[in-house]
């Protein structure tokens, strides 16, 4: 586990099919697939979209991500990279 630098919260890693690795909260989250835009991304670095299942949606049978740090921090917009034209 490793600490953000803009918030002090606690994060973890996951490293992408893509091979990068993303910041991602420490809890995981159902997801329902397909119902919503956000993404998240599963232990094994797959990256899905969805949104997160309320209580009593919660089933095994949903898959389990992380919610990719910058979506809960307050600080992430110190953190992106400007693109050059």
């Amino acid at each position: 586990m490793s600490i953000c630098r803009g918030c002090g919260r606690e994060i973890d890693w996951i490293r992408t099919v893509a091979g990068k690795n993303m910041p991602v909260d420490p809890a995981p989250v159902f997801v329902i697939e397909g119902g919503g835009n956000d993404r998240f991304v599963t232990d094994e670095g797959e990256v899905i979209t969805g949104r997160v299942a309320r209580p009593e949606e919660e089933s095994r049978d949903l898959p389990v991500a992380f919610v990719p740090h910058w979506k809960t921090c307050p600080n992430a917009g110190d953190f992106r990279h400007k693109r050059r034209a």
